[in-house]
């Protein structure tokens, strides 16, 4: 995406929006200095006006959580965790989730900071902090039966896209969400947007999502999304080959409610697809583009008491989801190789057929419960196993976790 195409995405979101900062912080022709004080001045302003005073519902929320975590993780029957390795077996980890959302009749924001963090008199820290939530939107157009939305700023890419096993990275960037109920047919729905992948590298990505929601006045549902990490020409290989993906994902689900154990229940599947995928040396010269899920869930949280349990197995291929995407089971990974190269991040010297790495390649079955012991304290549990998808790619892999975890929302 050239600059020409950037600067008109941002002014026609701008326009839609019709924010007050475009009003107060003018452009002055004596230079940037002038841009920097007007910005500086209006944001004054509003820290003096109160909630009540602007109208809107401004909100804080919160979770703490306390974490236990066991895996165990092989290579060719060789432990990569534990005695004689520097990968823990058992980990601890002291979490704090803080949320500040506010809302007005058009616009809204939200923001999330998480602290994360090692349990331990010496193995322990204290500085893990993290920005995962920030974003502002406003709606453009609301009608009887549909609006259109525009969102900026930074979030998950699964908080938006619907995947079990992809959209793990962050999404930086600009969003239009479009909602239409059409009587007796189903709720259609379309996501897009563009976000920023490098921008030292003038990089971005194309994303999106549409599908239809309680078809024909049923639970069926159905979706289809696409991402487009495929966006610059690279003249080093390795580069080129972490880069080289266009993943459709179809997504077909059914939901109903069971009277006689008045539970909500839904089953799901998905199959993806790497249509830039390229046979190579490290996939032995086949084609390793696909991936599917296939699964069931059952309850809902609302109250002391409630459950929900929910069971899914994966398989994904070696080229089918960017490493760094990657959302499922994955493989562990704790030495954090990539599958094309040495490193996770995409760096150091090109693997070969025996020593890729990365959290691709796997097939593996899921399971979660989570328990509502009071309504603020839910208590998690997980546990998840997988190997290796194509034993020609790669050594033999082997993973297995149980996490446990206590969470206090407020």
């Amino acid at each position: 995406m050239n600059s020409r195409r950037i600067i008109s995405l941002l002014s026609a979101f701008s326009f839609c929006m019709s924010f007050p900062l475009a009003q107060a912080a003018t452009i002055d022709s004596d230079g940037r200095e002038v841009d920097i004080e007007a910005i500086r001045e209006w944001i004054n302003t509003k820290r003096q006006v109160t909630v009540k005073e602007i109208g809107g519902n401004l909100s804080l929320s919160g979770e703490v959580r306390a974490k236990y975590r066991a895996t165990g993780e092989t290579i060719d029957g060789v432990s990569q965790r534990g005695s004689g390795t520097t990968n823990p077996t058992n980990e601890f980890n002291v979490i704090a989730k803080v949320m500040l959302d506010y809302r007005s009749d058009r616009t809204w924001s939200a923001i999330r900071l998480e602290f994360n963090n090692t349990a331990g008199m010496i193995s322990g820290t204290a500085n893990k902090i993290k920005l995962s939530r920030a974003y502002f939107g406003a709606r453009a157009i609301d009608g009887n039966n549909g609006y259109l939305d525009f969102e900026m700023g930074r979030r998950k890419l699964g908080n938006v896209f619907e995947s079990v096993v992809q959209f793990d990275s962050l999404f930086d960037g600009i969003l239009c969400r479009y909602n239409y109920d059409i009587d007796h047919v189903g709720n259609y729905y379309l996501h897009a947007g563009v976000f920023v992948i490098d921008a030292n590298k003038n990089q971005f990505g194309y994303v999106g999502e549409t599908g239809i929601m309680g078809i024909a006045d049923t639970g069926l549902y159905a979706r289809i999304s696409w991402i487009d990490w495929d966006t610059k020409k690279w003249s080093d290989p390795n580069m080129r080959d972490n880069y080289n993906f266009i993943v459709s994902q179809l997504t077909l689900g059914y939901k109903f409610y069971i009277e006689r154990i008045q539970k909500q229940v839904s089953f799901y599947a998905a199959g993806l697809n790497n249509f830039r995928a390229r046979a190579n040396d490290l996939t032995r010269g086949k084609r390793a583009n696909w991936g599917a899920y296939v699964g069931m869930n059952m309850g809902e949280l609302k109250k002391a008491g409630n459950w929900v349990f929910d069971i899914n197995y994966q398989w994904l291929s070696a080229q089918c989801v960017p490493n760094f995407d990657v959302a499922g089971i994955g493989l562990g990974n704790a030495n954090k190789t990539g599958f094309y190269t040495a490193d996770e991040d995409g760096t150091g010297n090109r693997n070969t057929p025996e020593t890729v790495g990365g959290n691709v390649n796997y097939q593996g079955l899921a399971v979660a419960l989570d328990y509502l012991i009071t309504n603020n304290i839910n208590l998690h549990q997980q546990w998840q196993f997988s190997f290796s998808l194509d034993r020609d790619i790669g050594p033999a892999r082997r993973f297995k976790q149980y996490e446990m975890e206590f969470i206090y929302g407020f």
